[in-house]
């Protein structure tokens, strides 16, 4: 009775540690289910163990409303089941090995003799191999916890499941059977602790199972995001493609009509005509401000995402400046965490000038192209000092109300790459932040 009680309860408290389900109402249901079927427990031998769990599993699915909540109590449950019912097994054997040391006789009269003593020691060895178990799973706790977080999100609680509900029953069968059957000790020792090797070859399988899949969900999104963010910076390049026709026709359409206004008597026509062709001066820095220089990058993602910000700087009022000194600039892959690092180093730029009230608002971009290197270096005013050991650490930010994790990006996706280095300095109080990408055109 004490034995099945403290399996069942074991069994339920290491689900909830699981999934930290602590409460003082649910461990007074766990200690009377316990008390139950380990009442029950003395007339159907280890069946009993069995059928505690699938009630349990029908409770959940009956009562437990959120599917999420159902699954994850339903997987934290088997395994809590398959762990313990293997530590108690491993536990009893090894208080019976410690009773037969100390008398030195390897008879199971000697556990008769001594029941009271052989039971209580197996249930310490059993809480100690526990304590273990928990200590090893706290120090991987944050690998438990993505992987709760990786079978959400793909979906996988049916499979995981499905697996672990299979070891249950055939651990169950196991031990079934050797009642039925009456095998020996050690026969059963044997298989126990086979099983024991398989189960933990099993749960390794399963987190490589999960972590596959999640890699490969996480290749095709990648490849999902990369098409569309190509389609959407290609539509922004051909915007401005269509801006850039439409500027040389209407400077060509305001030139061949000059004539007509000038013979005209009409004050309002030409002060109109005026008022255009000022817009068109404030238009044309599209095409003779450098920005035209970008046909010069071969790369989609590049050029479509320094277009993009050009024209976020335009619509705040900063002068985005691109230096280019050669005639083409060849990149070898469109490197999505190439654009992600450049894209966070010019909006922080563009945010941080946006703060002005006064003075210089301007943005310089230049990028130097090599055999071996290329670098593009973001290039800002500055009107305050900052430390530059701490612009990289999670949370600060020299702007109001920001959340400050920018830079703290950018560090960890350079850390994910051989090939991109980043270098930080201030020059006459200008900050220039240069990203260095090692293997040229």
């Amino acid at each position: 009775m004490v034995t099945n009680f403290f399996v069942l309860f074991a069994i339920l408290q290491l689900k909830n540690y699981f999934i930290k389900d602590f409460n003082f109402k649910e461990i007074f249901t766990d200690i009377t289910l316990s008390l139950i079927f380990g009442y029950i427990g003395l007339f159907v031998d280890d069946i009993f163990i069995l059928f505690f769990v699938g009630l349990l599993l029908l409770l959940y699915w009956l009562f437990v409303k959120k599917d999420r909540l159902n699954m994850q109590k339903s997987i934290a449950l088997i395994m809590a089941a398959n762990i313990e019912l293997v530590l108690f097994c491993l536990g009893s054997y090894t208080s019976r090995i410690i009773f037969f040391i100390s008398n030195n006789k390897w008879q199971l009269k000697l556990l008769e003799t001594y029941q009271e003593y052989f039971v209580t020691t197996s249930l310490l060895i059993n809480i100690t191999y526990l304590a273990i178990l928990i200590i090893i799973i706290q120090h991987f706790r944050y690998q438990t916890i993505n992987l709760w977080i990786q079978i959400e999100k793909y979906q996988l609680g049916k499979r995981v499941f499905a697996l672990t509900f299979s070891i249950f029953i055939s651990f169950m069968i196991i031990l079934i059977i050797s009642d039925l059957q009456a095998v020996t000790a050690t026969i059963q020792a044997s298989i126990i602790l086979i099983f024991s090797i398989l189960l933990i070859v099993a749960y390794y399988q399963l987190v490589f199972f999960v972590h596959t899949i999640a890699i490969q969900n996480e290749a095709r999104e990648k490849v999902t995001y990369n098409k569309q963010l190509n389609e959407y910076l290609t539509s922004v390049q051909q915007q401005y493609t269509e801006l850039h026709k439409f500027k040389h026709d209407f400077q060509n359409i305001m030139l061949a009509i000059k004539p007509l206004i000038d013979s005209s008597n009409s004050q309002e026509l030409k002060n109109y005509y005026h008022d255009i062709t000022q817009e068109n001066k404030e238009m044309s820095t599209i095409s003779q401000g450098n920005i035209s220089q970008v046909s010069k990058i071969d790369s989609d993602l590049i050029r479509g995402l320094i277009i993009q910000k050009f024209f976020i700087a335009q619509s705040r009022k900063i002068d985005f400046h691109l230096e280019l000194m050669r005639d083409n600039y060849q990149f070898k892959t469109d490197s999505l965490i190439t654009v992600r690092i450049l894209g966070i180093l010019i909006d922080n730029a563009l945010e941080y000038v946006d703060s002005f009230t006064t003075g210089d608002k301007r943005i310089t971009c230049a990028i130097t192209q090599n055999s071996q290197t290329t670098e593009i270096t973001i290039d800002n005013p500055l009107k305050d000092d900052i430390n530059l050991k701490n612009i990289f650490k999670s949370g600060y930010s020299t702007k109001i109300s920001h959340s400050g994790f920018g830079l703290s990006n950018v560090r960890k996706l350079i850390s994910q790459t051989d090939n991109l280095y980043l270098e930080t300095k201030i020059i006459h109080e200008h900050l220039l932040m240069t990203l260095i990408i090692v293997g040229g055109d």
